[in-house]
């Protein structure tokens, strides 16, 4: 049996389906599974040698006299599949299935652009987390071929080979990764650098904290861990940063891509929520909590707020009683 698993972007979003992904090979251990991503997130499914990646170039897709192409060549690389599981739910995602004539085309429920009008077996919409989306859409296709249980999550990525860090942590106490920073797109979701200090403060001889700066972080690794006395993780690629994280006992962080990274590497997170919906962009049980002061106009989607309340209100002391 030849799946199209389809989730073009983004980073944490191609993180959350990863566990539905995971119960489908656990189930189905002789089927070949074709992974639709961006070419920019390949790097994504390395830890899962199993997915074939079939990649689709974001600047083709950009250009409309270059997007049919773009569209036929993924549609050739998928002909001959019995069925392809669209996580992503978005015409680009719908559209490669029914060119590639895949028999099969199921949709996880959430469908814009008049995707859900490609897919011959879609979901009903309903209000959930991403990663439970992600996984009722597993648990459908293996109820439709007499197995259960593929709606469950696990860590998928809890005992992936990753590369060695090297010597990060020291034996004692509890090892907690503070995550101050988000994506330039995200950057709503930042939580005040002055909290984060604070809470640093707060927490010190209690905790072995890092920091995990990114290359967007740059300018705040030329003074953040001397200013406060926190060494932060080395600088590395996504997978060792990975490995030094899965070390650690909780991981705080925004809503942002380090934070869904964590959940899938098995390791209990504390996310700081400001207008990001804490349904939509919600944990599974049992994987750690969400902070957030739920102020009259939060969740929202404004990217260009000034006010901030949502997150400005939200204390250190709060947040360090929750660590």
């Amino acid at each position: 049996m030849r799946v199209a698993l389809l989730r073009l972007s983004a980073l944490g979003d191609i993180l959350r389906v990863l566990p539905a992904w995971a119960n489908l090979r656990g189930a189905f251990p002789e089927a070949r599974f074709q992974a639709v991503v961006e070419d920019r997130h390949a790097f994504l499914l390395g830890p899962m040698p199993w997915l074939e990646p079939v990649l689709v170039s974001r600047r083709a897709l950009g250009r409309p006299w270059t997007a049919l192409g773009e569209f036929r060549r993924v549609a050739a690389a998928l002909r001959g599949c019995e069925a392809s599981l669209d996580f992503h739910g978005i015409l680009k995602s719908a559209l490669a299935p029914r060119l590639a004539e895949i028999p099969e085309r199921w949709g996880d429920g959430v469908t814009r652009e008049g995707a859900g009008l490609l897919q011959t077996h879609p979901l009903p919409g309903r209000r959930q987390s991403r990663y439970a989306q992600a996984l009722g859409l597993a648990e459908a296709f293996g109820a439709s071929r007499g197995l259960t249980g593929l709606g469950r999550f696990q860590p998928a990525l809890k005992d992936a080979p990753l590369p060695d860090p090297g010597p990060v942590w020291a034996a004692g106490q509890p090892r907690v990764v503070l995550v101050p920073g988000a994506s330039r797109r995200g950057a709503i979701k930042r939580w005040p650098l002055r909290h984060w200090i604070t809470l640093a403060e707060l927490l010190k001889g209690r905790c072995q904290l890092r920091w995990s700066l990114g290359p967007e972080e740059a300018a705040l690794r030329a003074w953040l861990p001397e200013a406060t006395g926190v060494p932060a993780l080395p600088e590395s690629g996504l997978w060792t940063l990975a490995s030094a994280l899965r070390q650690a006992d909780r991981v705080v962080a925004p809503d942002t891509g380090l934070l869904h990274l964590a959940v899938v590497l098995g390791v209990p997170v504390l996310g700081l929520f400001g207008g990001s919906d804490p349904v939509v962009a919600g944990l599974p049980e049992g994987t750690g909590r969400v902070l957030r002061t739920g102020i009259e106009c939060s969740p929202c989607r404004e990217r260009l707020c000034q006010r901030r309340e949502c997150l400005e209100g939200l204390a250190p002391e709060m947040v360090a009683a929750a660590v």
